[in-house]
């Protein structure tokens, strides 16, 4: 309950002073010819190595999630900023090993899902004709999915077939996260320009929980065995710290 209470304070402060921005500053705000209007949307990456190194990579949740983040002009100088981001990780290893006339195949199988929304707004300030600084809230959702596992094995040889069947079940997790910060535009051109962010975060997550562990075992003789294995192994996590983007933005408005 205390957790709650502290997250609606933090979220209430930082709404409370972007919109406190807004309403003192509104009637000052004069946009320049590069910058976007109402009704513009854009999209931004970001660059990031050295010189030798320079890659372009799309920017992350809290969690590390990719994220798709793009923003809509809802005034000249009041933005929308919306990202979404899904991870679907699967893969299927084969393996097979013979030993004489004995032949050991195992399979195994590996899936997980994650899913973040992200929203917020941006509110830009006074600005010269290339320069635009704005503040920003912004509050992240994360969804972890549960981790699923099978192994299967199979042992054959003259006298039969033996299997092993195993299923491992691991709980997923949620992120609830909340930036408050300042960022800064240059204008290249129209609409299109080159910026960095500085905020606070504050990151709240709860991941694992129950893990289940199934194994079946189907001899050449004989009845099936089965064993089953249950353990808790939950991490909550809270923490608050200087969210500094010292990338590169490169951001484009149609």
């Amino acid at each position: 309950m205390k957790l709650k209470i502290q997250i609606l304070a933090i979220t209430s402060l930082l709404f409370t002073t972007v919109f406190a921005q807004q309403d003192s500053s509104s009637s000052k705000y004069q946009s320049h010819e590069y910058f976007p209007k109402a009704g513009n949307v854009g999209t931004t990456i970001l660059l990031t190595g050295l010189i030798d190194n320079i890659q372009l990579n799309s920017p992350k949740a809290n969690l590390g999630q990719n994220m798709l983040f793009v923003r809509y002009y809802l005034e000249d100088d009041l933005v929308l900023r919306m990202g979404l981001g899904v991870g679907l990780r699967a893969s299927l290893n084969e393996k097979a090993d013979s030993v004489g006339q004995t032949l050991v195949t195992k399979d195994s199988i590996y899936g997980n899902f994650s899913l973040n929304i992200s929203g917020g707004i941006e509110k830009h300030l006074q600005s010269s004709n290339r320069l635009d600084p704005y503040i920003f809230g912004q509050i992240d959702l994360t969804f972890i999915g549960k981790e699923n596992i099978t192994v299967d094995q199979e042992t054959i040889s003259k006298a039969g077939t033996e299997k092993v069947e195993r299923t491992i079940k691991k709980d997923g997790g949620f992120g609830f996260g909340m930036v408050g910060g300042a960022g800064l535009n240059y204008f290249l051109g129209k609409r299109f320009s080159v910026g960095t962010e500085l905020g606070l975060v504050f990151q709240y997550s709860t991941i694992g929980g129950t893990t289940s562990d199934n194994t079946v075992t189907t001899p050449i003789n004989g009845s099936s065995t089965s064993e089953f294995i249950t353990s808790d192994d939950k991490v909550n996590l809270a923490q608050m710290n200087v969210f500094t983007n010292a990338l590169i933005n490169i951001s484009y408005f149609f």
